[in-house]
């Protein structure tokens, strides 16, 4: 996020959503599900250069891209890739590594904080919701809403991840407290040889284990920040050998330095 960049962010297992305007950013990849609604058209590029101007996006994990031209009244939402509601929407919306198929025909939906376009969803995937009181609680609701609309295209039973997978899910952030993460430690714990777990963990992931790991140690970089922790104190509690490589790690995943979250973001309760 750069100092283009300007609203609200909201922190809840397996996403992070962000709300108001969305300014331009480099090149970057991040080891989310990526989705972007905007009420204004914005412009993005794949790493190719390609570009595509759109209101709707879907990224998938690990795709380079970077957003040329902003828009305000935007919903961003990055989704865990091995969690169900970000593979029910990469398998909802078909998106691809090339910028032509970023914008999925999807719900429509007429402006990021005004709720649900008119397609409805018998079961949507639940997240908790923000507490009352918060000047943007209104506002996180209803685009909390937005996301389990566009997520819930597909039951997440009909995405099937296998057990040891969603086993080893479960384990790692216990492993991250005690420091790196090991593929063998993490194989034992789920029965599996190293190799085939990692073969699996890619598969039904849709990025290998390494990644995977770093992406859960700058969301808990990120929660600490959002807790008021200093960007120093964020990253030596995440995990990262010091600020210069926490620094690293965050611009290649946002395309610009994590000192712009104090500056420029709201975070909800």
């Amino acid at each position: 996020m750069s100092h283009h960049w300007r609203g609200w962010c909201l922190l809840r297992p397996g996403v992070l959503l962000y709300g108001g305007t969305i300014g331009t950013n480099q090149l970057h990849a991040h080891h989310a599900v990526h989705l972007i609604v905007s009420a204004e058209p914005f412009t993005v590029a794949d790493a190719q250069g390609r570009r595509l101007t759109t209101r709707t996006a879907v990224i998938p994990p690990d795709t380079g891209h970077a957003i040329l031209t902003g828009a305000r009244g935007a919903l961003l939402a990055q989704l865990e890739p091995g969690s169900s509601p970000g593979r029910s929407l990469l398998a909802a919306s078909g998106a691809g590594a090339g910028a032509s198929t970023w914008s999925p025909p999807l719900p429509r939906l007429t402006h990021a904080g005004t709720g649900p376009g008119p397609h409805q969803v018998a079961a949507p995937l639940t997240f908790a919701r923000p507490s009352d009181g918060h000047e943007h609680s209104a506002e996180a609701a209803a685009a909390l809403k937005i996301v389990e609309d566009w997520t819930g295209q597909r039951r997440a039973a009909e995405i099937p991840i296998h057990p040891a997978v969603e086993m080893a899910i479960a384990v790692i952030p216990a492993l991250l407290a005690g420091g790196p993460v090991r593929l063998g430690v993490l194989a034992a714990a789920v029965y599996l040889s190293p190799s085939r777990l990692a073969h699996l963990f890619s598969a039904h992931v849709g990025i290998p284990l390494r990644p995977y790991v770093r992406w859960q140690r700058l969301q808990h970089a990120i929660r600490l920040v959002a807790a008021g922790e200093s960007l120093t104190v964020a990253a030596h509690g995440a995990g990262f050998t010091d600020g210069s490589h926490f620094t690293r790690v965050f611009r290649h995943n946002f395309g610009t330095a994590p000192s712009t979250l104090a500056a420029a973001i709201d975070w909800l309760p």
